[in-house]
Parts: structure tokens; sequence; C-alpha cells
């Protein structure tokens, strides 16, 4: 047995073991690790779950994008040509705004959008001053076919009658600015009511955003220069009047019938008078297109010129000794650049009857895109043994008839865009006056390797052609007659003339 002196000795012995054991400290470190583990699994859990629906929502966000084009009606009034038409008129209307904005969401990479059409106005108001220019009947709705065209157009355009109350129109476009400029479904917003001031206030918070609007001018109204520090883009759409309607009234009165046509940019609407006293208000002047011969140099008419003469156009052509223009060192700055080719309507956004003309109604021809200007070897073959007939090709339609000396054999769909570049490299004796239809021959160029444009290409359209603007303003009706058909060529074939010079095809 042991005695009292193994037993304190033992007892001693345990309680230093236990006290140099690790064990209940690791046991207890590891179930804090446990709780620690929990802890964050939970956190994980509500991590992922969060990221997961922020994932959702995004991409709910990128679902059906969409564009919104908000119209003050009052202000903003459509061209008289197409209002007279009364329904077919409205649907002529929402398709041409639509082709309009189409080719300028392209230049902004936002050609995958819906467009979504919005115009709101007064329509009593606004069919009682359109009624006392002659385009519309005395009734109180005049306008009411009008909107109806407009509305089945397709099912995102809406001509919405705002009632009779001064500002329901200005109420309702600013409560759809803030809900849309908030969306981040809404890509871009269209803003046409620059005519009031009191939309700036609307328009101020978003400065920093200014690459989502776009500004819309327009000669119907007074486009007010408070507008332009908001530092947004700024558009000008073809398909309004062009002359503010309150002006138009003013002339018809004076005119009987007759509906004043020049522009006179310091009248604002019908429905809203401007707050500018007219002691500030700048005097009547009328707008005028540019000179192209001042751009080329060799204006005869001088100061006394009616076209514009900007002054920033200091280089212009050189001119030789003899008095001949060189137009090969016309500087850069005269012309498009290359870029400015998207800026051209799609074939297939132009409307049937009309035609595409910019701002100094100068006609346009379609986007030709890199890989239709390349002419395949196959058609070159053919078009050597047999110039073939564009005006049979392209259109289906041949004047001459079984009588033509070109070839109506058929051609196969991959070369119909080869044929449309070797058609559109001749130029066309109207130039940009052209309005006919079913014209083959070119209007502008769109020649990369253009001489004119620096490359070494010889290039058969005229040098004024390569200066214009080629932004597309609108749609003006087509005019397709015999007389201009016969004028144009149609049986005089360009693969012909391009087969013999195949340097001027390649476009």
């Amino acid at each position: 047995m042991l005695s009292d002196n193994d037993i304190e000795a033992a007892s001693a012995q345990l309680a230093q073991y236990r006290k140099n054991d690790p064990l209940p400290d690791i046991l207890e470190k590891y179930a804090a690790l446990i709780e620690d583990y929990k802890r964050l699994k939970s956190d994980y859990e509500e991590e992922r779950e969060s990221r997961e629906k922020y994932k959702q929502l995004a991409k709910g966000q990128e679902r059906d994008p969409f564009v919104i084009v908000l119209v003050d009606g009052d202000g903003y009034v459509f061209d008289d040509n197409l209002i007279s038409q009364r329904g077919e008129g409205g649907t002529t209307a929402a398709q041409l705004l639509c082709s309009l904005i189409k080719a300028n969401l392209r230049r902004k990479g936002l050609e995958h959008c819906q467009i979504k059409l919005r115009v709101y106005a007064n329509v009593h108001g606004l069919s009682k001053a359109l009624a006392k220019t002659g385009v519309v009947g005395a009734e109180s709705r005049s306008l009411a076919s009008f909107i109806a065209g407009f509305n089945r157009s397709h099912g995102l355009a809406d001509f919405v009658d705002a009632g009779e109350l001064k500002e329901n129109a200005d109420f309702k476009l600013r409560a759809l600015l803030r809900l849309y400029a908030e969306n981040p479904q809404c890509k871009h917003i269209f803003f046409a009511a620059c005519h009031d001031v009191g939309y700036i206030s609307e328009l101020t918070p978003y400065k920093d955003n200014s690459t989502k609007f776009t500004l819309v001018d327009s000669p119907c109204i007074k486009f007010h220069d408070e507008f332009r520090k908001l530092g947004m883009g700024i558009e000008l759409f073809g398909v309004f009047r062009s002359t503010p309607l309150h002006h138009a009234v003013a002339a018809n009165r004076r005119a009987g019938d007759t509906v004043g046509v020049s522009r006179d940019l310091s009248i604002t609407s019908w429905r809203k008078q401007d707050s500018i006293p007219s002691s500030q208000k700048s005097p009547v002047k009328e707008v005028s297109s540019l000179c192209r011969f001042f751009q080329l140099g060799n204006c005869r008419w001088g100061d006394t010129c009616k076209f514009l003469h900007p002054a920033g156009n200091s280089k212009v052509a050189d001119v030789t000794q003899t008095g001949t223009s060189v137009e090969d060192e016309t500087s850069e700055n005269s012309r498009p650049p290359l870029d400015d080719f998207r800026a051209l309507p799609e074939a297939e956004d132009v409307p049937k009857g009309w035609v595409p003309v910019n701002q100094n109604l100068f006609r346009l021809d379609p986007y030709l895109t890199a890989a239709n200007r390349e002419v395949p070897a196959a058609l070159w073959t053919r078009i050597t043994k047999r110039a073939i007939c564009n005006s049979f090709q392209l259109y289906g339609y041949c004047q001459a008839g079984s009588s033509c000396e070109f070839d109506h054999s058929p051609l196969e769909d991959k070369y119909m865009p080869a044929l449309w570049a070797l058609a559109r490299s001749q130029p066309c004796s109207k130039r940009g006056e052209c309005r006919n239809e079913h014209c083959t021959k070119g209007h502008i160029c769109q020649n990369l390797s253009c001489r004119r444009r620096g490359g070494k290409v010889h290039c058969k359209i005229p040098y004024v052609s390569h200066i214009e603007d080629l932004s597309l303003w609108k749609y003006t009706p087509a005019r397709d007659n015999t007389d201009q058909n016969r004028s144009s060529s149609p049986t005089s074939n360009a693969s012909r003339d391009t087969a013999n010079d195949p340097s001027s095809t390649v476009q």
C-alpha cells in the first residue's frame, strides 16, 4: 500500500500533467473553429444567393432593350404632306421616323434595340391650328385619321391625345422622361421638345449621363440655346414641318390658300408663345444651304452669293495658273470621314416610294458593306461576255423589254450585292437632284480607295458628290417617271463601262 507521501506525489504529478496537457485547448479551439465555419458558410450562402439574384436582375435588364422617342406634338408638327394623306400619311410618318432612328442607332451601336414612339399633343387645338393652313378639314378632331394610321403602323408607336389643358403634354413628357432615364432597359432617349426651356430643369440632372440622350432639332421650332449647354447630342430629323406652324397660319392669312414656306426660326409653336422679350429676339434670317462652289474655291458670285460661305472653310481647292481646280489637293476636312458611310441608310430601311436625302436635299444611296463591294471573278467573266442589264436584274423591270441589248438571263442572288456596287460606281446624270426610286446609278461615292479620298482608284462620281454630308436627314417622295429613266439610261449598263475600266469598279 502506498504511503501518504507517495499518494501526495502522485496527486501532484497528475495535476502537473493536466496542466501541461494541450488537448483541452485544442478541443476548445476546434469547437470555436466549427462555429466560425458555420457562420462563414451561412454568409457564403447568402452572398451566393444575392449574386444569383443580381445575375438574374442584370439578365433581365439586358433582355428586350429599347430606345424611346418622346415628341411634344404641339411643337414638333409632322410635315404637311404626311398629314394631308390622313390615315396613310400617319402610317408613313411613323415608318419614316423609325427609319431615321434606325440609321442613327447604327452609328451608336444600338441597332439591336426596339424603337418606341410616344407623341403627346392637344389634338383638338392642333387640328384647329392645322385647319387654318388648309392641310386638314375644319372638324374638331380632323387629325383623328392621321393619328389612327400612326398608331397602327406598329405596336410600339403611340400618338396620344393629352387633352386640351395647356400643360397636359408637358406633364406626360416630364413623367416619361424621368421614368425612362432611370430604366436600365432603355438604352437611349430621343427628346423632341426643345422649343420649351421648361424641360431644362428635367434634363439637367442627367448631364453626367449625356450619352444616353439625343435632343431633336427641327426647322418648325426655335431650338433654345440653353439645351446646347447640356452637352447632349443634337440631331435634325426631316419628318417634321419645314416652317413653324404659327408662321404658316399667318402666311396663309396673307396669301389665301398658299401656305408660307420660308423658315422663321424665331417663332415657336402655336401652343406656347416665346417667353423671350421681343427686344431680345434676334432678327429673322433665312437659312441657306452651303455653297458647293465655295467649298471648291471657285464661286463666281462672291459675297453676293445666296448660299452660305462658311468662314471656317479656309482650305479649299488649289487653283492652277490656268484657273483649273486641282481636286486632288483639296483639304481632307471637306471630305466625309470613311466611317460616315455608316450614316447612310440600309436598303431595307428605305420606305417604298421614297428616296433618302441629306440636309441639302442631296440624294443619298443605301449603304454598301465592304463585302458587297468585292466583285466575284465569276461575275466578271459573265460581264465580259455580255453586259448585264442593271434595271432588269436589280428591279425586275426593263423599259426596253425584249429589245434590250443587254443580258436579261437569270443571275444568282449571291451576285446581287456586287452588281449593286458596280451599278453605283457609275454616276447618275441627275446627281443629287435625282428622285427616281428605281435609279440604279450612283449619287454619292462609297469607294474606300477613291482617288479623291487619298486612294489610287479612279472614280467617275463627280467631285461635288464627294463633299456632301452623308447623314440621312429625311426621306422625300420619289418621282419615278419615264423621262428621268430615259435620261439616266436604265439600259446603258454600269457593268459594261466598269468591265472596260476595272479600276473604277472596286467599291
